[in-house]
């Protein structure tokens, strides 16, 4: 492994590093229509919003790969967990313990805050990660499946119960 790899917390000037590196994870994941976000929603969502958290891993200061990460919070447990959106190395970077680098630095986060676990999801084809991840001990939970809704879907529900635009603080 390369000594100079550091790890370091995004910033909001990092916006357009980020930005380039989830087109790289687009495009390992063969969706890159999928990848519709700007560089402003991105600033937005991460720096504004503070809806995640992002991890930029570099080496001599050039990006090679990144984590973005958000809590989650189970009812049953009364306890928050990290829920990892992006693990993303870039290929040519690959195989030097750089993902594993960036998920402990995840893992080492969640614990530090007092978050009681981690999950997240991985493509069922994407059998190099889930290696990845069997090695590391990650556990894959069955009796589940994943659902998503996307904006259209939000709001043909929402416009169907009459719910757009019209928000209280008890459900109806």
């Amino acid at each position: 492994m390369t000594t100079n790899l550091t790890i370091r917390r995004a910033t909001p000037q990092d916006t357009p590093v980020i930005h380039g590196l989830i087109r790289g994870l687009a495009e390992y994941e063969k969706r890159p229509q999928d990848m519709t976000a700007t560089v402003e929603q991105l600033r937005h969502w991460l720096f504004e919003r503070m809806a995640a958290g992002v991890l930029i891993a570099e080496i001599d200061g050039s990006a090679v790969g990144y984590a973005l990460y958000y809590p989650i919070f189970g009812s049953f447990a009364a306890a928050g967990r990290i829920y990892l959106e992006d693990l993303f190395v870039k290929d040519e970077y690959r195989g030097n313990g750089f993902g594993r680098t960036l998920f402990m630095q995840v893992a080492e986060i969640a614990a530090k805050e007092g978050y009681s676990g981690m999950e997240w999801s991985c493509l069922d084809w994407n059998k190099p990660s889930i290696e990845f991840y069997n090695k590391l001990g990650a556990a894959t939970e069955s009796g589940r499946v994943h659902f998503d809704f996307d904006k259209a879907a939000m709001d043909a529900v929402c416009n169907a119960c009459g719910t757009v635009g019209n928000t209280t603080d008890s459900p109806s």
